[in-house]
């Protein structure tokens, strides 16, 4: 199973910087791993972003609207570890989606 906190900690040793939003364990992870970067606010969490990985099924997640959303990362680029969204409306955003267990577009 993804433990979130793992692949932060991988990417963040790739040389990549890390900022997390959760709408429910922010203030747990904080404490656990203060090395990252901590948003409350989703649409500037993906600011000039390279890449954007979704690894917890929030309904928040399922909600966000891709069009308001495509413009904020530097690459509209969505790895969704938890196969939780329907790419195909984000992929109509402009969106590149990559989910696990299903083969991308």
């Amino acid at each position: 199973m993804l433990c979130p906190a793992r692949l932060a900690h991988a990417l963040q040793q790739a040389g990549g910087t890390v900022t997390v939003h959760d709408p429910q364990a922010v203030a747990t992870a904080m404490t656990r791993n203060p090395q990252f970067d901590y948003t409350d606010d989703l649409p500037g969490s993906l600011d000039g972003a390279d890449l954007v990985v979704l690894a917890t099924e929030w309904p928040e997640y399922r909600q966000a609207g891709p069009e308001a959303l495509v413009g904020r990362p530097a690459t509209p680029l969505l790895v969704d570890c938890r196969t939780a969204l329907d790419p195909e409306p984000w992929r109509t955003a402009g969106w590149t989606v990559h989910q696990l267990g299903r083969p991308g577009k």
